[in-house]
């Protein structure tokens, strides 16, 4: 049997209900170069610069303006950030259109509404169709490049479109945690990467974006700098943050770049951390999560502007402010408004509408979406139990008016209704039917297709804040799988589903935390009655199958793999993060029963998606070997060393496949790596002495066979072979 893939077989954790079906983009990509200005409405104000300015966007996610000294925070002091401030203009009321990552950079540089673009949750795909800020500044003949700090931007998610350089370096391993959004990056990493390409492309028009992820739980700082910060929290990363920004400042000062560029920095969402129950973000729509901080910097000469803005905006209004300030028309598409006209107003404009949305809990906990719209000092919270709060008196939204001034309540709720319809909304994702082959498929495997499993409004659907317990429960046992402490975690979640048994996300997850533990068949149990209620999860589709994997099951997996396999087809690439380790598991259950020319297919198959995929370049560099088809094996464990470069495994694949060819050299030298990286590989000693048994040199031979017995004692040919010598030598 071919040694198996590296690592084990679990899960990859990501939002199910994000991964369904995503609506068709009827723009070519192309179009957008060919010339963005057909799209283009309405003449531009009169420009404020020209088109070549340098534009730098520095987006710092899950910040809380209010934690910021320059907005009043006295707690700590944050001057690297405030200076962004200095020569420029500080917005003091500043509204995410949903406090989610993806969703909210989504919003930010399309200028769109989630309702309108589709993209209401992390891991949701932006389409082809929409014009993004880069996509507009590329065309005008900008260099574009982002810096990307978390896993919830990566360019799969396709916000990369119109950058040049898209770093998103971020290295998937199937046995992460419960949650991949919680990968990051350090913002030095950040700073480092987005300075280094600064340093080859500052001189023409550029247009850069830097995201930093370090505000974002888990907080996991270095234990150096978490002694010399004080702390592991919210605070302390943000000190770590603001000593990360001021290094940039300070390079961007260096290249004159503080005097040239446009640069604008802001916050995606805030952090709940405690109010109104919610510790993270992203369950309700309250400032606490909402409001964010945004400052422009303008540029040396640029025409003299407010140096604080109070009246209520939203990050849709970026964009737009962008492209007027370079003396460019914003796309028809835009929803937002330029801000440059609150700049210079003498007397008030009108209010702005601020409109928000959060559908997570729908999506999760099957409660109603929650939906808000502010007009100057109200906002109004339409769910099922709506709110209405005064926000100059009440900033914290601690009494709600709803009562008391309904009529109000009323009025912007038919603004909100208007509005909506105004801008128009997708069809909602989860009421979208599957195609007649899917269903055709999953009868055929023995299930009942079923959709549209949360309903799209309020209705008498539950309050989110009527399931937040069950919900703060079940992510504090997210929590306790993380820290490995998976015992308690099925604990918890067992006690929440005695209470609420049809809250199928603490099901899946509870079946993820069995998987950990090894108790597989109650895992199998778990993920089945969550596919007995929602037959199209595709994710709880692939972890059955890791489960029946375990169990020994193979029939079991390749069925419930071929489901993950029918609704791949359908979704396409928003379904890839299940549907390549799918293939990769499917591959390797091929190996086991022996049928090479199945597994080489499924192995073929993801490398169509991944072309670096190391599993299926490793498998398939066996399968040459094991062929005697050495030229290509070479190449595909070549490619899977580039992958992942401490593979001991690839190596020692690659040393045999030498040893086999009679390279001794080569062979010797990936057996030696092998066993540096992995010193208790039995057969990297061992395959390490055959060559240095070949070369004659037999001390080191000797020395390498008894290391392997060493960590295998019953290892009977490295033990022939050490007798082989001792005798020679007697």
């Amino acid at each position: 049997m071919l040694p198996k893939p590296k690592g084990k077989w679990p899960r990859i954790a990501l939002s199910h209900t994000a991964l369904r079906s995503l609506l068709a983009r009827t723009l070519p990509v192309w179009c957008l170069a060919l010339g963005v200005q057909l799209f283009w409405g309405i003449p531009a104000l009169h420009g404020e610069s020209e088109a070549s300015t340098p534009v730098i966007v520095v987006s710092v996610d899950t910040l809380r303006a209010d934690h910021l000294s320059c907005y009043g925070y006295d707690r700590l002091r944050t001057p690297n950030i405030d200076a962004f401030a200095r020569g420029g203009t500080l917005f003091t009321d500043v509204n995410s259109q949903v406090p989610l990552t993806l969703p909210s950079h989504v919003s930010l540089f399309t200028s769109t509404f989630p309702f309108s673009n589709g993209v209401q949750e992390n891991v949701d795909k932006l389409g082809p169709g929409l014009i993004t800020l880069a996509t507009i500044l590329k065309a005008q003949g900008y260099s574009t490049a982002a810096f990307i700090g978390g896993f919830a931007l990566d360019r799969q998610f396709g916000l990369d479109q119109g950058f040049d350089h898209y770093d998103s370096t971020f290295v998937l391993h199937f046995d992460h945690p419960l949650d991949l959004a919680d990968l990051k990056r350090p913002g030095k990493e950040v700073t480092s990467a987005a300075m280094e390409w600064l340093g080859n492309h500052g001189k023409g028009p550029f247009f850069a974006f830097l995201h930093f992820y370090d505000l974002h739980t888990p907080y996991n700082l270095p234990p150096a700098e978490r002694e010399r910060l004080g702390g592991n929290d919210y605070d302390s990363e943000l000190k770590y943050a603001n000593e990360c920004l001021g290094h940039f400042w300070a390079f961007l000062q260096k290249k004159g770049l503080v005097e040239k560029a446009l640069i604008i920095f802001l916050s995606d969402h805030g952090e709940g951390l405690g109010e109104h129950g919610e510790k993270e973000h992203g369950y309700f729509v309250y400032q606490s999560t909402l409001r964010v901080a945004l400052m422009i910097h303008w540029p040396l000469g640029a025409r003299a502007c407010a140096a604080r803005v109070n009246k209520p905006v939203s990050l849709i209004d970026v964009s737009p402010t962008i492209l007027q300030f370079l003396g460019l028309p914003s796309p028809r598409q835009f929803q937002g408004r330029s801000l440059l006209p609150l700049l210079h107003e003498e007397s008030p404009a009108q209010e702005r509408e601020v409109y928000s949305e959060s559908l997570y809990a729908q999506r999760h906990l099957g409660t109603s979406p929650v939906r808000s719209l502010r007009v100057g000092r109200y906002k109004y919270i339409d769910t099922t139990t709506p709110e209405l709060y005064d926000l100059s008196r009440d900033p914290h939204e601690l009494s709600n008016l709803y009562s008391r001034q309904k009529s109000v309540a009323l009025a912007l709720n038919d603004q909100m209704l208007s509005l909506r319809s105004r801008f128009g909304t997708v069809k909602s994702v989860e009421a979208k039917a599957l195609s007649p082959e899917v269903v055709e498929r999953l009868n055929s495997l023995g299930y009942v297709a079923f959709t549209n499993l949360h309903p799209a409004g309020s209705g008498s659907a539950p309050d989110p804040k009527d399931t937040l317990a069950e919900y703060t429960k079940t992510q504090h046992a997210i929590e306790l799988a993380q820290a490995g402490r998976l015992r308690e975690s099925a604990s918890l979640l067992e006690s929440v589903l005695a209470k609420k048994p049809d809250l199928l996300e603490s099901r899946s997850i509870l079946g993820t935390v069995h998987e950990k533990l090894g108790q597989h068949e109650l895992a199998v149990r778990d993920f089945r009655e969550v596919l007995r209620k929602d037959s199209t999860n595709l994710l709880v589709h692939y972890d059955l199958a890791v489960s029946y994997f375990h169990l020994n099951q193979l029939d079991n997996a390749i069925k419930e793999l071929e489901a993950v396999e029918a609704f791949g087809a359908a979704e396409g690439p928003a379904s890839q993060q299940v549907t390549l380790p799918a293939g990769e598991l499917l591959g390797t259950i091929w190996l086991q029963k022996k049928d090479y020319g199945r597994a080489r297919m499924e192995f073929i198959h993801v490398l169509k998606a991944t072309p670096r995929n190391y599993t299926a370049h490793y498998n398939l560099g066996m399968l040459d070997l094991r062929e005697g088809k050495l030229d290509t094996g070479e190449l595909h464990l070549l490619v899977a060393i580039q992958a992942e470069p401490n593979s001991s495994e690839a190596h020692l694949a690659l040393g045999k496949l030498y040893f086999q060819r009679g390279d001794l050299g080569p062979a010797g030298d990936q057996f030696t790596e092998a066993a540096r990286l992995d010193p208790k590989s039995a057969s990297a000693h061992y395959n390490l002495g055959l060559v240095l048994d070949q070369k004659k040199m037999t001390v080191g031979a000797a020395r390498e066979f008894r290391k392997a017995l060493e960590v295998d004692p019953q290892f009977l040919a490295a033990r022939q072979a050490l007798r082989r010598i001792e005798r020679s030598e007697e």
